[in-house]
């Protein structure tokens, strides 16, 4: 099954900050370890933060990259943010391509 993911955030809800970073943080290590893993992550507003040296999880972000997951990130967002310079991993994709990625995917869950 082709599976995607497709996150808009930096944390995981929107009630508690520090937690919702937390939440996020483990989220990819554990996709990281788990069997099954998903074809793409597509990565918009805050979300293309993932894929900057610094955060907190980045090394999760990498291995999962070099294990074959495509990792996408919206070029508006980065472009929004002013992280042209700064991004780490991934590619830089814009809206028709990951438009395709979603229609093209068996299921799209949204973070």
């Amino acid at each position: 099954m082709n599976l995607v993911y497709l996150i808009s955030a930096d944390k995981i809800g929107n009630q508690d900050q520090e937690l919702g970073k937390q939440l996020m943080i483990n989220f990819l290590r554990k996709l990281l370890e788990a069997e099954k893993k998903p074809s793409h992550l597509l990565l918009v507003e805050r979300g293309v933060h993932l894929i900057l040296e610094d955060f907190p999880a980045f090394e999760a972000i990498m291995k999962l990259e070099e294990s074959g997951v495509e990792i996408l990130a919206c070029q508006t967002c980065i472009q929004y943010y002013k992280l042209e310079e700064k991004v780490a991993a991934g590619k830089i994709a814009n809206m028709p391509t990951i438009i395709s990625k979603m229609h093209e995917a068996d299921k799209v869950i949204s973070l």
